[in-house]
């Protein structure tokens, strides 16, 4: 008589498709999580940087060479849980061994984080100082820029937006040692003071002023929040109003709490959550806002567009704004005092748009760290 196999399932074999099945899992998820476009994002938080986008195909050879490496790379950017996993390891090496899983933010002190891409690492050790001939390229460039505008009837205000490091350098990391007690900014600034006539605003002594009763940059974002960029706007509307007495700027005052308004960054490094930055509503004015967002249809409520355009007053002046993302936050208050204003995210001035625009006054923001990455170029402005 032949032995009989029994069909009952042994634990050995229970283990071995187990092990085949989680091999299995490992392997197709990814790839059939992305066709499926779960976890699917554009901007990685935790990074802090754009993913890569899909490659377009084409039949020419050039193309169909690259094609494989930047499919690769989509690939390695958009696969399922990738942002997950990435954002819980972040989580657990920031609240478990008070590290920082990503070489552009800075692990601080006392819960906070700081960045260190774009210039923002070398701005703060100043271990490369202005040469006095970067001094004057950008002397130059700002004075060209003030005397095409003036010869146009047209005010101009040079801004630099100060980096977090600045304001709150206290919880900047011990082991950091820094070449030179100031910044760029600084060196920049004296040296237009001295040699030029160029109208300029600094806005870090109201915001040191303005630490002890607020918080200004919260712990885990990029840029100024919204009580900070206000203080900063107080500045830049006390200049404007002594040009258009129309311009009454607004107070702390004017403004309540809200939870429904947007504070901050959209996103916070290493894609953390910030308890702090929850429990902090953001500001709107007490009357409400007169002017509207005309451009683009549906804006971003955090201020991100590349182009924004807002219709105020007729009686008002027209505002034209060159700038970066710190500008962000100072658009609400900006517009309200202007009967159009054109926020556009660039820092290089561009003639044709002053002649399109027509504006009464020309704002061009820097952040403090661009100091250190971009290149003043005097002979690109018309004279």
């Amino acid at each position: 008589m032949d032995a009989q196999v029994s069909m009952t399932p042994t634990p050995r074999r229970i283990e071995h498709f187990a092990t085949v099945a989680l091999f299995a899992a490992l392997i197709l998820v990814p790839g059939l999580g992305l066709v499926l476009g779960i976890d699917r994002v554009s901007v990685s938080e935790s990074e802090m940087r754009e993913l890569a986008s899909f490659p377009v195909w084409s039949w020419k050879p050039s193309a169909l060479t690259t094609w494989p490496d930047a499919f690769q790379r989509y690939f390695e950017d958009h696969f399922a849980l990738r942002n997950r996993l990435i954002s819980i390891r972040a989580s657990l090496l920031w609240h478990v061994l008070g590290t920082s899983s990503s070489e552009t933010v800075i692990a601080g002190r006392n819960d906070w984080l700081y960045y260190a891409d774009d210039g923002g690492i070398d701005d703060y050790l100043q271990t490369e100082r202005f040469t006095m001939a970067e001094l004057d390229d950008w002397r130059m460039m700002l004075e060209r820029t003030d005397a095409w505008l003036k010869a146009r009837g047209v005010r101009y205000l040079f801004l630099i937006a100060p980096d977090k490091q600045m304001i709150y350098p206290e919880y900047m990391p011990t082991t950091l040692r820094r070449m030179h007690p100031d910044y760029r900014a600084d060196q920049l600034l004296a040296y237009l003071r001295a040699y030029s006539t160029v109208e300029t605003v600094d806005v870090r002594p109201a915001l040191i002023a303005a630490k002890p009763s607020e918080l200004l940059y919260h712990h885990y974002d990029t840029h100024w929040n919204d009580r900070g960029a206000l203080v900063a706007y107080g500045v830049i509307a006390s200049k404007l109003a002594q040009w258009f007495p129309a311009i009454r700027p607004l107070e702390r005052s004017d403004f309540q709490p809200s939870p429904s308004a947007t504070s901050g960054d959209r996103t916070t490094m290493l894609g953390l959550t910030d308890a702090r930055k929850t429990a902090l509503p953001g500001l709107v004015p007490r009357l409400g806002y007169s002017y509207q967002i005309v451009e683009p249809a549906t804006p971003d409520p955090y201020g991100e567009d590349g182009r924004m355009v807002s219709r105020g007053r007729s009686d008002l002046p027209r505002l034209l704004v060159f700038r970066d993302s710190f500008a962000s936050r100072l658009i609400p208050y900006l517009a309200e005092h202007f009967s159009r204003a054109v926020f556009l995210w660039q820092n290089d001035f561009e003639p044709e748009v002053i002649d399109k625009e027509h504006p009464n006054v020309v704002i061009q923001e820097f952040v403090a760290r661009h100091l250190v990455t971009y290149r003043a170029y005097p002979d690109g402005i018309p004279h």
